[in-house]
C-alpha cells in the first residue's frame, strides 16, 4: 500500500513537474518582451521601431507562414483588426512577421500581395526576431504594452481547438481581449494560451555554418539602423544603401560596431531607458562580423530587400511651419567663435503648442550648436535693427529675457516628437530667435539655416527645462580626470521627460543622479564615453516621477591632458568655463512637467535664480580676492 501511495505521489509529482515545464515553455520565461527599441524594415522598405513607445498603447506581432493553412485562414481577421485599431484615437499597431530560412523575400512579398495583407509584414531573414520571441507555432501572437513588456502570447482566438478541429465561430478572443484591456488601462487576465497551428521549425542561423549574405541578413540590419543617416543629403559622410556601398566598407563597419562607436548612442546600458535607442543586438553584430570576415556574399536577387523609405527633406515629415534665415550669414576664415542671433517672425496670432523642432544647418561645417529661443517682447527685433550684419551678436545669452524656448540642436542630435503628449508653449505674437554658435574653419564660409516646427492642438502637458550647471571650474593643463559637479533641489513634484547633457571637447563622462527625499539614489543617465560630435536629447521611454525635495546632481569628468585626442590645445593650456569651442561648459538640461501648468512658471523662475547664483558664484571663484571680500 505504501508503495502504491509512493507511486501515486511520484506520478502526481511528475505531472506537476510536467505542467510546470509546459507552463515555462509556453510562458517562455526568458522572453519578457522587447524592452529595448529595435528597428526592422518591412517588405515595402518602411522602417518600424519595435519595443517601448509611450505613444503606442499596444503592439501586436503575429508570426505568419506562407504555407500553413491555419496561418493563412487568419489573414482576413487580422486585416479587420488592423483597420479597426487604425480608427482608434489611441495607437495600436498590428505587424506580421515571417521567419523562414527556406523562403526568399520575393516569395514573402508575393504571398503578401496574393492574400492582400493590409498590415505591414517584417521578413526576419536572419532569424533575429524569432530568436528573441522564441515562437513555437504559426500563427502565434505576441501582445506588448507601451513599455515593450510582453502581456500576452499564444493563439489569436479559439477558432481551432486543434489541428483539423475548427469551430464554426470562436468562443474566446484572446488577442482582442488583451488589446482592449491595455486600452482600458486594465491588467490582461489571460497571459498565455497555447497556439494552434503549424510547428515553427526555424533553425538558429547564428550558430550554424550557413552562409551569411548581404541581401538576406545584412541589408535589413543596415537599412533599419544605419541608412537614415548614411544616405544622400544627410549628416553621414557616405551612403550605406547598396551592396557596393556596404561591402567595400564591411571591415570598417564591423570594427566601429564592435568598438561601440556605431550606431552612435552614448548612454550606458542600465542607466535610463530612452526613446530611439540606437543599439544592435548581439545577433546582428555577430552576423555583420561573420559576413565581413567571410566572402561578403551578395546573395540571391530574390532576397534583396526594398530600399528603406524616408520622408523627403524633413526627417519628421512636413513641418507645420518652416522658418529660414532671411539671408546668408558670412563666417570669416579665422578669428574667435561667433554667437549670432537671427530673428525669425513666426506670425502666429494665437498660442501654439510645439511638439518638435527640426533644425537643418545650412552649413554643418561651421555650425557648432543652436538654441531656439522665443521672444514676445520685440527686444530681439530692436537688437537686430541696430546691427548692420544679418542678425545680431551677443556673448552668453541671447540679449533678452526669453519668454520660452522650443529646443536646441548640436552635432548628433536626432529630431524627435516629444513623447506622451507633452509639448512646449509658444505664446501668440512670439518671434523665434535662432542663436547659432559658429566656429571658423580656416576659409570663409556662409550659412543660411532653417527650422521646421510641429504643432499639437490639444497638449497633455507643457514642459520646460530646469538646468544643472557649474560655471566656476578650472581645468589645469595636464589634468586627466578633473571632476566638476552641480546640483539642484526640486521645490515641487515634477515628471522628468528628458535629459540633455552638454560639454565641449575635454569632456569624458557625464552622470546625473537623483537623490530622493528618503535618501535612495538612482542613475538618470550616465555617458561613460562622452563624444562632443554625438550629443543628443534623450527622452525617457516613460516620464519619471520626481517628488519635491529630490536633488538632481550632475557629475562631469574632464581630460585636459595631451593624451586626449580631442584636446584643441597643443600643448594643453588651462581652461575655464566659456562660450568658445576651446573653452569648456558643464550643463545638463532636464526637461520636466509639473502636475499643473500654473506650477511650471514658479519652478522655472526658481531654477533661473539658482542658475544666476551659480553664475555669480562661478565668476567670484575665478577671482579669489573678490570672493574673500
Amino acid at each position: 500500500m505504501r508503495r502504491r501511495e509512493l507511486s501515486i505521489v511520484a506520478v502526481v509529482a511528475l505531472l506537476l513537474l510536467g505542467n510546470l515545464i509546459l507552463q515555462r515553455l509556453l510562458a517562455d520565461e526568458p522572453v519578457i518582451g522587447l524592452t529595448r527599441p529595435l528597428n526592422f524594415a518591412d517588405l515595402t522598405g518602411q522602417v518600424h521601431q519595435l519595443g517601448p513607445d509611450v505613444d503606442r498603447t499596444a503592439l501586436v506581432l503575429v508570426l505568419l507562414s506562407t504555407e500553413c493553412p491555419i496561418s493563412n485562414s487568419y489573414i482576413s481577421l487580422l486585416n479587420r483588426l488592423h483597420f479597426e485599431w487604425a480608427q482608434l484615437d489611441r495607437r495600436v499597431d498590428l505587424i506580421g512577421l515571417i521567419s523562414d530560412s527556406s523562403l526568399t523575400r520575393a516569395a514573402a512579398v508575393a504571398h503578401s500581395a496574393e492574400f492582400k495583407l493590409a498590415f505591414p509584414v517584417l521578413f526576419d531573414g536572419s532569424g533575429e526576431l524569432a530568436g528573441l520571441l522564441k515562437p513555437t507555432h504559426t500563427p502565434e501572437a505576441f501582445v506588448l504594452d507601451a513599455q515593450g513588456q510582453l502581456v500576452y502570447r499564444g493563439r489569436i482566438d479559439d477558432t481551432y481547438a486543434d489541428v483539423g478541429k475548427r469551430r464554426l465561430e470562436p468562443t474566446s478572443h484572446e488577442v482582442r481581449d488583451a488589446v482592449e484591456a491595455l486600452l482600458k488601462g486594465e491588467p490582461v487576465n489571460v497571459a498565455v494560451q497555447p497556439p494552434v497551428g503549424c510547428l515553427f521549425e526555424e533553425r538558429d542561423r547564428k550558430n550554424d555554418n550557413e552562409e551569411v549574405t548581404f541581401n538576406r541578413e545584412i541589408a535589413p540590419i543596415i537599412h533599419a539602423n544605419c541608412t537614415s543617416c548614411h544616405r544622400e543629403g544627410e549628416v553621414a559622410p557616405f551612403p550605406l544603401l547598396t551592396y557596393q556601398d556596404v561591402s567595400k566598407r564591411a571591415g570598417q563597419i564591423a570594427s566601429v560596431i564592435d568598438s561601440g562607436l556605431m550606431p552612435p548612442w552614448r548612454p550606458a546600458i542600465g542607466t535610463g531607458h530612452f526613446l530611439g535607442e540606437r543599439r544592435l543586438t548581439a545577433t546582428a553584430k555577430q552576423l555583420i562580423a561573420r559576413w565581413a570576415e567571410s566572402g561578403r556574399a551578395e546573395g540571391k536577387p530574390e532576397d534583396r530587400p526594398q530600399p528603406p523609405q524616408f520622408p523627403s527633406g524633413w526627417r519628421l515629415g512636413k513641418p507645420d511651419l518652416v522658418l529660414k534665415m532671411p539671408e546668408a550669414f558670412t563666417i570669416p576664415a579665422d578669428g574667435p567663435d561667433i554667437f549670432q542671433n537671427f530673428v525669425l517672425p513666426m506670425n502666429l496670432e494665437t498660442d501654439h503648442f510645439v511638439v518638435a523642432a527640426e533644425f537643418k544647418p545650412g552649413n554643418a561645417r561651421v555650425v557648432h550648436h543652436s538654441i531656439f529661443y522665443l521672444d514676445r517682447s520685440r527686444v530681439a527685433r530692436r537688437l537686430d535693427e541696430q546691427d548692420p550684419k544679418p542678425g545680431y551678436a551677443t556673448f552668453g545669452g541671447p540679449g533678452f529675457l526669453p519668454t520660452g524656448a522650443v529646443g536646441g540642436w548640436s552635432p548628433g542630435t536626432t529630431p524627435r516628437i516629444l513623447p506622451g503628449g507633452y509639448c512646449r508653449y509658444a505664446a501668440g505674437g512670439s518671434d523665434l530667435v535662432l542663436q547659432i554658435h559658429y566656429h571658423p574653419t580656416g576659409r570663409e564660409e556662409t550659412d543660411q539655416s532653417e527650422i521646421g516646427l510641429y504643432f499639437r492642438e490639444q497638449p497633455k502637458n507643457v514642459v520646460a527645462n530646469v538646468t544643472l550647471s557649474n560655471f566656476g571650474f578650472q581645468l589645469k593643463a595636464g589634468e586627466n580626470d578633473k571632476v566638476v559637479s552641480g546640483e539642484y533641489t526640486l521645490p515641487q513634484d515634477v515628471s522628468l521627460v528628458g535629459l540633455t547633457p552638454h560639454m565641449h571637447l575635454l569632456g569624458r563622462q557625464m552622470r546625473v543622479v537623483a537623490t530622493y527625499p528618503d535618501g535612495a539614489t538612482e542613475d538618470l543617465i550616465w555617458i561613460r564615453d562622452w563624444h562632443f560630435y554625438w550629443q543628443d536629447q534623450y527622452y525617457l521611454q516613460t516620464a519619471k516621477r520626481l517628488p519635491k525635495g529630490t536633488t538632481l546632481r550632475m557629475e562631469a569628468r574632464y581630460d585636459n591632458s595631451a593624451s586626449n585626442p580631442f584636446n584643441p590645445s597643443s600643448p594643453p593650456r588651462d581652461v575655464t568655463f566659456g562660450e568658445q569651442t576651446t573653452d569648456e561648459m558643464c550643463f545638463c538640461f532636464c526637461l520636466v512637467a509639473t502636475d499643473s501648468p500654473t506650477d511650471l512658471k514658479p519652478l522655472v523662475m526658481d531654477n533661473i535664480r539658482h542658475v544666476v547664483q551659480q553664475r555669480i558664484k562661478g565668476r567670484l571663484g575665478q577671482f579669489p580676492l573678490l570672493q574673500q571680500n
